[in-house]
């Protein structure tokens, strides 16, 4: 099916990498905190102050690789940034200390972000069409999840999960992604215009999204959003360690693929229902979902399986709708000679990544599961309101 898809090379070639990299990084990374709890016998809290550490980094550099990308090119910056993840990965693969994991998983953070900012902004800069460029952003998420899928299938399989020589493996996937660029994009040059350094400066960025009041509450609702989705990332996996004992990593593998899964069989099809539907009813339809998986969780036993495989079916469905939109919201407010930029300012949501696990952390250690998750449900009625009073906006930078 996809053969017959109309993508620039240099498009495929950064989807390609897109499912290599992830399909190794979920080989291992979401079982970082059962290493961290079977090694070390870190405190829900502080693992997920380290857990979290990654993603406050790469929402923080995330805009700044953004414009970097816009002044000297995509290519340097996303080269710069695999070479940047396979040293990265190497640490964590040699690390023997909480100070060396720590150290891994924030220098993961910072290299994520010269690749995800760059790579969306590629994409969007070599198709010149909405509705393609729309597919291509489907097609990317929907490659991303592929790889949340295959990997801790394949980790489990090969024994690789919880096991730390496994982060080698997501090393040499960034190695050969970077090797793929290069030949990507001699293949296919890069143009930087002399004077983009001039007209898409820092300070130029800075001053263009901070009057975007549009864009600034959808970041702010990103950031919610992506908080309280963090807690099935990391909260619920510690939950599940504490409370499933020997269980806990076929469980959370379980759920992970369970989740991936979803994503990859239902996004097209709920992508043709949702087509005909404001990009706003998509958000409101997608976080109804989230609502409802939170607190689905928050009354579940851990005894049962297909429960808790049901109600991650149901946030999936919620991530298929949610999460492409909020890319197509940020496409759509995107200046062309400053595109990274504005995807790296949406990645400042992506500091939800990092917030979440600390916050769930702490109150999973102080009142429990169930209250978290509770918790959790409440505040996705936040981002409604945020995502509305962005809809109630006039489109524009004034």
């Amino acid at each position: 099916m996809w053969a017959s898809i109309s993508f620039p090379p240099l498009v495929w070639m950064t989807l390609v990498g897109t499912l290599l990299t992830r399909t190794a990084f979920f080989m291992v990374w979401p079982f970082l905190a059962v290493i961290l709890a079977r090694e070390f016998h870190l405190p829900p809290a502080q693992i997920g102050g380290i857990l979290g550490s990654a993603f406050l980094a790469s929402g923080l550099v995330g805009f700044y690789s953004g414009n970097l990308s816009d002044r000297f090119g995509r290519r340097k910056i996303m080269v710069v940034g695999c070479v940047g993840a396979f040293f990265a990965y190497a640490v964590l693969a040699l690390a023997q200390s909480v100070a060396a994991y720590a150290a891994g998983a924030f220098l993961v953070g910072l290299t994520r972000a010269a690749l995800e900012s760059p790579g969306t902004a590629l994409i969007a800069d070599r198709i010149e069409d909405q509705q393609v460029r729309q597919l291509a952003f489907h097609v990317r998420y929907f490659l991303i999840n592929l790889g949340g899928a295959l990997g801790p299938l394949l980790g489990l399989y090969f024994g690789l999960s919880a096991r730390q020589p496994s982060f080698w493996i997501t090393a040499g996937a960034y190695g050969l992604y970077a090797l793929m660029l290069n030949r990507a994009f001699r293949q296919t040059p890069e143009v930087v215009h002399p004077d983009a350094r001039v007209r898409s400066s820092l300070r130029v960025a800075i001053g263009v999204l901070r009057r975007d009041r549009r864009f600034l509450l959808l970041i702010a609702a990103n950031f919610l959003t992506i908080a309280a989705y963090a807690q099935q990332e990391s909260t619920l996996i510690q939950y599940l360690g504490l409370e499933g004992g020997t269980r806990a990593v076929g469980l959370v593998t379980a759920l992970l693929t369970t989740n991936a899964v979803t994503i990859v069989v239902f996004q097209f099809p709920l992508l043709r229902l949702f087509r005909r539907f404001d990009l706003y009813v998509r958000t409101y339809s997608g976080l109804a979902l989230f609502a409802a998986a939170f607190l689905a969780y928050a009354l579940l036993p851990v005894s049962g399986v297909m429960p808790w495989i049901v109600v991650t079916w149901v946030l999936s469905l919620g991530e298929a709708i949610l999460f492409p939109t909020l890319q197509l919201q940020t496409d759509r407010l995107a200046q062309g000679e400053l595109r990274g930029s504005y995807f790296g300012a949406a990645a400042l949501g992506g500091l939800g990544f990092g917030a979440g696990p600390i916050v769930g952390g702490y109150l999973l250690g102080r009142v429990g599961g169930p209250a978290t998750f509770s918790v959790t449900a409440a505040s996705i009625l936040l981002c409604g309101v945020c995502y509305f009073l962005s809809s109630t906006q006039q489109a524009g930078r004034g």
